[in-house]
Formats: C-alpha cells, structure tokens, sequence
C-alpha cells in the first residue's frame, strides 16, 4: 500500500469490483447489445468501475489494486455465471481461479 492509504481507497476498490461484475452480468442478459437497457447499463457500469478504481489507486499500488479488482472480478463472474445461468466450470478452471487467487497474493507480497 502507498503511504496515502486510507480505508476510503478499499472502499473503491470494493466498489469498483462490484460495478465490474454489475456489467459483466449486464453484458449477458443484454443477449450480445440485442436489449439497450442492460446493454447501455453495463457501459455506464464499466466507465463507473474505472473512475473508482482510478480513485482507488490513489492509496493503493496499481499492481495490487489491478489484479484484486481482475482477480476478485473473474472470480465473481464467474460464481454469478453458474448461479444465474446454470453455466459449468471444470476442475480445470477452479484450478485457474485457485492460481488467479495465488498470483493476487504474490503481487501483495511482493
């Protein structure tokens, strides 16, 4: 964390996370840009997810604040994939998830 850490650059991230997998959902039900609403929802999702993260990165090292928002935002998606729209992981890919989940670690580490 960069000496200008304070809890509100968390609170970004959290929620920049949270409008990345917003749009992400968006993007599926919207049926490939078919449906406007969620179609135009999700843009205004992921230019919101970048405006807090930038926020976030403020406080927080960018390679840290990057790969928890990618990592946490793959990891989510695809728990909302499975349990919305019945879609299937493999072991395969819970393994993938599991060194996303590794590598974000490393990055804090390091």
């Amino acid at each position: 964390m960069l000496s200008t850490f304070k809890s509100i650059h968390l609170v970004y991230l959290i929620i920049a996370i949270i409008l990345e997998v917003l749009a992400n959902v968006l993007m599926k039900v919207s049926h490939g840009f078919e449906r406007k609403l969620p179609a135009v929802i999700a843009i205004i999702c992921v230019l919101a997810a970048f405006t807090a993260l930038s926020f976030a990165i403020e406080g927080i090292q960018l390679s840290v604040a990057y790969g928890i928002w990618g990592g946490a935002g793959l990891i989510a998606t695809t728990l909302f994939g499975i349990l919305m729209f019945g879609e299937r992981l493999r072991l395969t890919g819970w393994l993938g998830m599991g060194l996303v989940m590794v590598g974000v670690c490393l990055i804090r580490l390091s």
